[in-house]
């Protein structure tokens, strides 16, 4: 039968039993990005805010379909000489007044209707975008925290299976008390490292759930969906472009409704002169013109042009920064991946070490303090291998995020 080399027989297994028993003992109701992503978006204040905005667009473009521009006028009125002549003198009066459109105004309010609701929902992207940032760094966070915590039990389960093996041969009297207190220190040493491990987990599992409203899952990471993603159609673009179609919209309603609504009027007036007069009716139809006030015009027209430009120059950085980022990102998810696969590469020559150190030790070629030492440093190549695992999640996470990707 063909030996089963020492160093498979330590604690710390390869990268695929690691992830093979992370995905095992995974629980049904955890979250992952994705799930999080959903459970936040459930949860979040800002978007429920930004939907209810939706109404006053829908108001917007209601009253743009509105016949007229506003609400009609009614006028009554009665005048009487009873308390002075008493003469007979009477009139009763009723007047409506009708607000009618300026020429282009109603199309120009519809066109700033429409652009506003293109604007919230370009807003409502990028809220859901920036969401899921959060969710990515929670989790990716807590992954940290768990690989950590995994490494440093790996190394205590290492520890204690020592320091009993010593402590039966301390028994026997087949090894010094010297390398029993040496193993017990070490084992102490482990254990304290692995209390610090296991609070980190558990304070960032609880900002995971306070955002997302689950429990974070080991097997939770993404694909890589940066191919997917349209550089134009990222949602913090589209955002600021929606912006400057909004001003554009307000300028050009600003310079069509540029006074107060013309108002048709109908007037309807009855009256008699004395107590012997019969009534007399009289119907008065009229128009009123406001003119243009010039200096309120350009102001209102300057504000929606200072929002245009503003939003333009933003664009126009924010497209360059978002090419850069994702340059970056993609370098860092290649140097991720990299520093994963030389870190399991340690990991393997390092157990092999400490497997050979081991048998070297039985056989009293080496003291203990040597296989100490082998073990420490098999923990931190564990720990490194694990961070590493994550690091390389987390880029795939990061180049999804500055590519405009949602989870």
């Amino acid at each position: 039968m063909t030996p089963v080399p020492a160093w498979r027989a330590l604690p710390f297994p390869p990268l695929s039993l690691l992830l093979a028993g992370l995905l095992a003992a995974a629980p049904a109701a955890a979250a992952g990005v994705r799930e999080g992503f959903q459970g936040a978006l459930a949860l979040s204040p800002d978007l429920r805010a930004l939907e209810a905005e939706r109404e006053v667009v829908t108001a917007r473009r209601a009253q743009a379909e509105a016949l007229l521009p506003g609400a009609p006028i009614l006028g009554l009125g009665y005048r009487s000489d009873a308390v002075t002549q008493n003469r007979g003198f009477r009139e009763y009066e009723g007047s409506l007044g009708l607000p009618v459109w300026l020429p282009g105004a109603a199309s120009a309010l519809r066109g700033s209707a429409e652009a506003q609701g293109l604007r919230l929902t370009a807003r409502q992207a990028r809220q859901r975008l920036l969401l899921a940032g959060e969710v990515r760094d929670a989790y990716w966070a807590w992954a940290l925290a768990a690989a950590e915590r995994d490494a440093a039990r790996a190394r205590l389960a290492a520890a204690q299976a020592l320091e009993r093996d010593l402590a039966r041969q301390v028994g026997a009297g087949n090894a010094p008390r010297a390398d029993l207190l040496l193993a017990q220190a070490d084992a102490r040493d482990a254990q304290l490292t692995l209390r610090d491990r296991e609070t980190a987990v558990r304070e960032a599992a609880l900002a995971f759930r306070s955002l997302t409203g689950a429990e974070p899952t080991p097997q939770g990471g993404e694909p890589d969906r940066s191919a997917t993603a349209a550089p134009g159609e990222d949602p913090r673009l589209r955002a600021v472009r929606a912006a400057a179609t909004a001003g554009r919209a307000d300028a050009n309603l600003a310079r069509v409704r540029d006074r107060p609504d013309p108002e048709l009027g109908l007037q309807l007036r009855q009256e008699r002169g004395s107590f012997d007069e019969p009534y007399g009716t009289r119907i008065q139809l009229g128009v009123r013109i406001p003119f243009a006030h010039a200096p309120a015009v350009r102001e209102r027209v300057a504000l929606a042009q200072a929002d245009i430009t503003a939003a333009e120059a933003e664009a126009a950085q924010l497209d360059r920064a978002l090419a850069l980022a994702r340059d970056r990102a993609r370098v860092r998810l290649e140097a991720a991946r990299d520093l994963a696969r030389g870190a399991e590469t340690r990991h393997a020559v390092l157990a092999e070490r400490a497997g050979l150190v081991e048998r070297a030790y039985r056989g009293g070629e080496l003291p203990l303090v040597e296989l100490v030492r082998a073990r420490a440093a098999l923990a931190d190549a564990d720990a490194a291998r694990r961070r590493a695992m994550v690091e390389a999640g987390r880029a795939v996470s990061q180049l999804n995020q500055v590519s405009g990707v949602e989870p």
